[in-house]
Formats: structure tokens, C-alpha cells, sequence
């Protein structure tokens, strides 16, 4: 199927509530800053990504109706949360989800265009990485210490690589889960108890939705950014992308030219 994380909150405290950077914030936000240039994601595999508040929800709820038995059971019952099967989705149309919001909902000042190489091929993400993380996290701490700055750009890429590493083994493989159990915890609650205990995972809520606040709640919660500086980090992203285009077109220019050079056919032209 894919792999389950823990997601900003869908409705309790607030929507997009989020205070950490594990699962998809920390993905979104290091793909949205342009520090993240590549990452191993199997598109075809499905993600579930699971609100935070309806897993505290299913915590609160699964000891109240394990006090209710009259007699324990013999087996001890685990209790899966995942989603119901129309809502999950394959990575590629999370991912180009994703692309749509970051447009929509950008983050102040990255280091780079953000754009993300999505691959399986480990090789080519082992080139990106080296060529995109590394290189450029020593050239900008080097140009840190000339200006006797501090330097934090090789400490950032050593997180980056360490999550990224576990993260892979998820993305990279698929998963099936049974949540039978937590399933009939929601249809044994009653109406009063569904009210305040909000743990519905065949809720046919707006997915699109959801990631926009997520965005919005990263913004706000971990990188205290201002809503109101939206429409300029749109005017940003804008000219980040014309600067990416230019340095493509030139390192590609150059490459060829010098391909050219070396083989003895631009003699031809």
C-alpha cells in the first residue's frame, strides 16, 4: 500500500497545528526552502498520511472501550489507524499536490528554486546529492569562514542525509496495514462521543485542503513565518525560478559546448 506518518493536525488544536519536524514537515519544509534537491520516492507506492489529532483521538477512545469489556481478552488487540481505501493516494499525486501548494503557499527566502529530483534510481539520487547537497554546503560555509561568519550549512546537509536515509526505507517500499480494530472503535462510539472525538478516517474531507493548511501550519508553527508575507515570497519564488532557469541553461550550455570541444565536432560547425 505505502506508508503511514503523522501529519499536522486536521482540526484540534487548530488546522496545520504542528510543532516538529518529523514525516512530512520536515520533507516539505526542506523541499520548500530549496535545501532538499532529491529524494528516493516510489510514486506508485500509496501514502497514508494520518492527522495527528485523530491518532490522539484513538489513544483517548481505545482504553475507554477496553474499560467498557467485561472480561479481558485473551489476545492483546492492536489497533492500526489508516486510511479508509479511497482516500489513499499514490506519492506521484501527493507529490504533484505538493508542487501546486509550494506554489500557492511558499515559504520566505529559500536557498534555491525548490524543486525536488523524485527518483527510485540510487545512483542518480547519490549524484544529486553529492552535486546538490554537499557541494554547494561546503562552497557556502567556505564563503562563511572568508567572511568570518558563522558556518551551519554542512551541519544542516548531516540532518538532511540522516532523516532522508530512514525516510527512504518507507517511501521506497510498500506497505499494508489492517485497522479492523480502530475501525470499530469509531462505529461503537456514540453520537455525543463522535462530536468530541473526532477519529473518522473514511471521512470524505478535501485531501487539497488539508495540505494547504499543513502548509500554512508550517509556515506559522515551526518557521514562525507571517501569512501577510505570502504574496511577497510569491514575488520570490518567481525570481528564483528565472535564476534556475539561466544556471540550467548555462551549465547545460557549457557542458555541451565543452562535449563538443573534446570530441572534435564543433570543429564541424
Amino acid at each position: 500500500m505505502g506508508f503511514l506518518v503523522l501529519s499536522p493536525a486536521a482540526y484540534e488544536p487548530v488546522p496545520g497545528w504542528v510543532d516538529n519536524l518529523n514525516g512530512p514537515t520536515g520533507l516539505m519544509i526542506g523541499c520548500g526552502k530549496g535545501v532538499i534537491r532529491s529524494v528516493l520516492v516510489n510514486k506508485k507506492n500509496k501514502s497514508e498520511v494520518i492527522p495527528v489529532d485523530y491518532a490522539i483521538n484513538g489513544l483517548i477512545v481505545i482504553p475507554y472501550e477496553f474499560n467498557k469489556q467485561a472480561k479481558r481478552p485473551i489476545d492483546v488487540p492492536v489497533y492500526n489507524i489508516t486510511n479508509a481505501e479511497h482516500r489513499k493516494m499514490p506519492m506521484g499525486d501527493v507529490i504533484e499536490m505538493s508542487k501546486r501548494i509550494n506554489k500557492q503557499v511558499p515559504l520566505n527566502a529559500g536557498l534555491w528554486y525548490p524543486d525536488a529530483c523524485v527518483t527510485t534510481n540510487e545512483t542518480y539520487h547519490k549524484f544529486n546529492v553529492a552535486m546538490f547537497h554537499w557541494l554547494p554546503a561546503y562552497l557556502l560555509d567556505f564563503l562563511m569562514l572568508i567572511l568570518g561568519q558563522k558556518r551551519f550549512m554542512l551541519r544542516v546537509q548531516e540532518k538532511i542525509s540522516i532523516g532522508l536515509g530512514v525516510l527512504q526505507f518507507f517511501t521506497l517500499n510498500a506497505w499494508t496495514f489492517k485497522s479492523d480494530h480502530y475501525a470499530s472503535l469509531w462505529n461503537n462510539l456514540n453520537e455525543q462521543d463522535k462530536a468530541i472525538f473526532n477519529m473518522n478516517m473514511d471521512v470524505k474531507e478535501t485531501e487539497e485542503e488539508y495540505m494547504v493548511n499543513c502548509a500554512l501550519g508550517a509556515r506559522k508553527f515551526i518557521l514562525k513565518e507571517k501569512d501577510e508575507d505570502i504574496p511577497k515570497a510569491r514575488l520570490h519564488m518567481r525570481i528564483q525560478w528565472v535564476v534556475d532557469v539561466v544556471c540550467k541553461t548555462l551549465i547545460v550550455g557549457l557542458f555541451a559546448y565543452y562535449l563538443l570541444k573534446w570530441t572534435g565536432l564543433l570543429a564541424l560547425f
